[in-house]
């Protein structure tokens, strides 16, 4: 995913063939939601970032725990927030299940925290689900579908028209505030749509990593959405990687396509995201 994880050097394809013709509700009322599995036949319980794609992220510490057998001579960079920085990590390939449903997800391996609420970190299509209903809250009246087209259905990614400007539209339930990327705060910033609002605050970007971001406020929506609290990524680097890790700063290379992910607070009068597969939707029901 271009806002999350984008590998460099190898697609992280989940191998399980065609999708199970089933279904799940996972709950993200008290933030990003949390799945039971077995990985090698041990209970797991993992964290699941709707910003990622199609593959499992763990920690050093919680690959030893678990026991993964690294692919030999694998290794694999990954694009954070596109490709303006990367890190390294290794590849396994475990065997998932869930509930009866396997899962062939790829997993990375990577030098940082990942993630301290469960085992590792998730996206939501290396789930063998079908359909995959993710519940914000309680149905309020004047709801309505919000539907976005999936390019991918294993990532969850629509597209807006945002004031004059196409974007990129993510949602993580990890946190309350709408984060912009760098290209949409670029593009933002000279509109004069998103003025600074406070002194800059170390956030947690993904995979446990940290850096520095802008609050700030705007009038801006998404499909009537309000964006508010939200925050603004600035050009400070990743923070919080093991020591040693491998982080690289790409120069020269072409921005991501502009983004906003979609926080709890901008998500408070939705009762669910629903993504089908198949027909490669992702709905949101919200009063707005």
């Amino acid at each position: 995913m271009r806002l999350g994880l984008i590998a460099a050097a190898l697609a992280l394809a989940w191998c399980g063939g065609a999708w199970a013709q089933t279904s799940i509700t996972l709950d993200a009322r008290a933030g990003n939601p949390i799945i039971e599995a077995t990985i090698n036949g041990r209970p797991v319980r993992f964290e699941v970032d709707l910003r990622m794609a199609n593959y499992l992220a763990v920690s050093n510490a919680a690959a030893e725990r678990l026991r993964l057998r690294r692919v030999p001579f694998v290794a694999i960079r990954i694009g954070v927030d596109g490709s303006e920085a990367t890190i390294s990590g290794r590849i396994a390939r475990p065997r998932i299940e869930f509930g009866g449903e396997d899962s062939r997800a790829f997993s990375g391996i990577f030098p940082a925290p990942v993630t301290r609420r469960a085992d590792g970190v998730i996206g939501p299509g290396a789930l063998p689900y079908d359909a995959i209903t993710v519940t914000l809250g309680d149905e309020q009246p004047g709801a309505r579908d919000i539907v976005f087209a999936l390019e991918d259905a294993d990532n969850w990614r629509g597209s807006a028209r945002v004031s004059g400007h196409d974007v990129d539209v993510l949602v993580n339930t990890g946190v309350e505030e709408t984060v912009f990327n760098r290209t949409a705060t670029r593009q933002f910033d000279a509109d004069g749509a998103i003025p600074a609002n406070g002194e800059l605050a170390n956030i947690n970007l993904i995979l446990g990593l940290y850096t520095l971001m802008q609050p700030v406020t705007t009038s801006l929506t998404v499909e009537g959405l309000a964006l508010t609290p939200a925050m603004a990524r600035t050009n400070a680097p990743l923070l919080g990687a093991d020591e040693g890790a491998d982080i690289i700063i790409v120069g020269n290379a072409d921005p991501p396509p502009p983004s906003l992910a979609l926080g709890r607070a901008a998500l408070s009068r939705c009762a669910y995201i629903r993504v089908d597969r198949r027909a490669r939707t992702m709905t949101l029901r919200c009063a707005v």
